[in-house]
């Protein structure tokens, strides 16, 4: 059972006199606080044991039954929040109900008999409600609906003509049970999205009900009620078909397993519950239909309790594990990674540092990992076997050490199916331009390991480098070309194979030593697979020196040597080109 008392919540552990004082008979409840600065014992008070926190700690209190809260209904909350009091006749009809399965449970003994019970509406000529001068209906997805004046029959009509809402939320109403049994059921056919967040809920099995009378129900949110543990052993229960659904309200078993009880529901959000996989593990069984569930704020590191049969889980498209202390992404593969559907996976505001490599989730597309303490860009590389469109990775340490744009440009580079990164469309001129500051970046980062010139080095030797810390580099290579090639004129060991020949562009600076242009260097924009005699042409043009006697040499960098252009068949990029390059204009006597 749980209460509210002076608006903060508590779990029920004790009810009774009280032992250590003598007040009579008045009942007291011992109560464990949610928020655990509240409390005043660990349950025992002057030597008398009452019952025993959780953790042990002072998070509890005993206090007076008659001034605590237990809730309400779900059915009189809801006419609590939006008429401001309880028809009487509902009471009565309630209060019938209540009674008449008291008499059951002493005929049949404890098996309430699955039969639906109709709840006949008051009539609205006897009843005097109080409406407010708007009021809304408030949706599973915080949206308002309007309810619209036109005199009180028609207002009271629509109102109490509970079957056609489809969506309703009743947060924090302090709905405490849902009535007696069969009448959640019977008056709301046909809602499809409901929300009972931060209520007074206390048992799975208030759940499993709500699953079993409420057949179109699609999206359930229970989120910031603590409920019960099934059971305290270790097998799971739920999969034993002879485990029945109990009804807490009329304290008898439904005649319905908990087994396959709530398969219609697609959604189920479980925020903030203090539940463990050991819990969901117990509840999979009854959800068999999920395609979303969405667990954040709890406590999810015992995997070892987590169990599910291949009947569980089959068409789950969405994972929310938001801020439930995961650490090691290797672990959620394993339990999670063969799914056939899983498409989305969020794992905000966790204790990710690094991200081991990926071999499974082949159908992932989606992946949030924000807030975490991801600090090397290898984490690109070893998440790039998912087929992923969507990529967020916002608040991370990776972004104060190398900077947002190279985060950007790094993600995008490295996973070839990406359309969306940090909630920013790419377009296909980003990617170009991402994919070959990747490629220069790759051989940058080798040639500063090895020490090695851009324009002399060991091209077989980069790309089993390459292939271990940059996966994709050998495409994007047959895709744009090597930007430094090997210069041909140098002498030794390193020869670099034919490669596609580049379509990207560079700027080079022209010094022209003899010509026109002389003490004039100028700048001029060519393709990096421009011939030698194309340039000679536009250097002759520039300097006016007949073509038949140019003669060009390039120097790459400040420190390379500055290399005669004379090859027949040979482009700028074969000469290791880039922006900056200076190009010596000569002419031969």
């Amino acid at each position: 059972m749980r209460i509210v008392f002076q608006g903060e919540k508590a779990t029920v552990k004790y009810e009774g006199p009280l032992k250590h004082e003598d007040k009579g008979d008045e009942i007291w409840l011992g109560v464990e606080w949610d928020d655990k600065s509240r409390g005043r014992h660990n349950g025992t008070v002057q030597g008398y044991t009452y019952f025993v926190t959780s953790d042990g700690s002072n998070s509890g209190s005993l206090l007076r039954k008659s001034k605590v809260s237990l809730g309400h209904k779900m059915i009189d909350s809801l006419f609590l929040k939006y008429f401001k009091e309880i028809p009487p006749e509902l009471i009565e009809q309630q209060e019938a109900q209540e009674q008449n399965e008291h008499m059951l449970q002493q005929q049949v003994g404890n098996q309430l008999p699955q039969e639906t019970f109709e709840i006949i509406l008051i009539n609205q000529k006897k009843v005097t409600i109080e409406f407010d001068q708007a009021a809304f209906f408030e949706t599973i997805k915080k949206k308002k609906k309007m309810v619209e004046f036109y005199g009180f029959d028609e207002i009271y009509k629509k109102i109490t003509n509970l079957q056609t809402i489809k969506e309703l939320s009743l947060e924090a109403q302090f709905v405490a049970s849902l009535g007696p049994c069969g009448m959640v059921g019977s008056i709301f056919q046909n809602l499809r999205n409901l929300s009972l967040e931060n209520n007074l809920l206390y048992s799975w099995h208030q759940v499993f009900l709500l699953g079993q009378q409420l057949k179109q129900l699609r999206e359930l949110s229970v989120s910031g009620n603590i409920l019960q543990p099934l059971t305290n052993e270790n097998k799971i229960v739920t999969l034993d078909p002879e485990y029945k659904i109990f009804d807490n309200e009329s304290k008898l078993y439904v005649d319905q397993p908990v087994l396959d009880s709530c398969n219609h529901i697609e959604v189920l959000v479980l925020i903030n519950m203090k539940i463990s996989w050991k819990d969901v593990s117990q509840l999979l069984p009854a959800f068999r239909g999920l395609e979303q569930l969405l667990i954040c704020r709890n406590n999810l590191t015992d995997y070892e309790n987590l169990e599910y049969t291949q009947n569980e889980l089959r068409n789950l498209k969405l994972l929310n594990l938001e801020n439930t202390q995961q650490n090691n992404i290797s672990i959620i593969e394993q339990k999670f990674g063969d799914l056939p559907k899983i498409e989305r996976l969020i794992l905000n505001r966790n204790e990710f540092s690094e991200l081991q490599k990926l071999t499974k989730f082949v159908h992932l597309k989606h992946l949030q990992i924000d807030h975490n303490k991801l600090i090397d860009p290898i984490c690109f590389s070893q998440i790039s076997s998912s087929p992923l469109e969507t990529l967020s990775i916002k608040h991370n340490l990776i972004q104060e050490k190398f900077g947002k744009l190279y985060v950007r440009q790094r993600g995008i580079a490295e996973l070839g199916h990406l359309t969306v990164i940090n909630g920013s469309q790419i377009s296909k001129f980003e990617r170009k331009d991402s994919e070959i500051f990747y490629l220069k970046s790759a051989f940058e980062e080798y040639f500063i390991l090895k020490q090695a010139k851009h324009y002399y080095y060991d091209y077989e030797d980069f790309m089993k480098y390459a292939e271990v810390k940059h996966p994709r580099i050998d495409y994007l290579v047959k895709k744009y070309g090597n930007p430094y090639e090997i210069d041909p004129t140098v002498k030794g060991q390193y020869q670099q194979k034919p490669k596609q020949a580049q379509a990207q562009y560079c700027t080079v600076k022209i010094i022209d030593r003899v010509g026109k242009l002389k003490d004039k260097p100028t700048d001029k924009k060519f393709m990096s697979n421009t011939g030698i005699f194309p340039v000679k042409q536009v250097v002759a043009k520039l300097s006016n020196i007949p073509l038949k006697s140019v003669q060009v040499s390039i120097q790459v960098d400040n420190e390379s040597e500055i290399v005669l252009m004379d090859g027949k068949d040979m482009t700028l990029a074969d000469y290791g080109a880039i922006d900056g390059s200076l190009i010596f204009v000569d002419q031969i006597q």
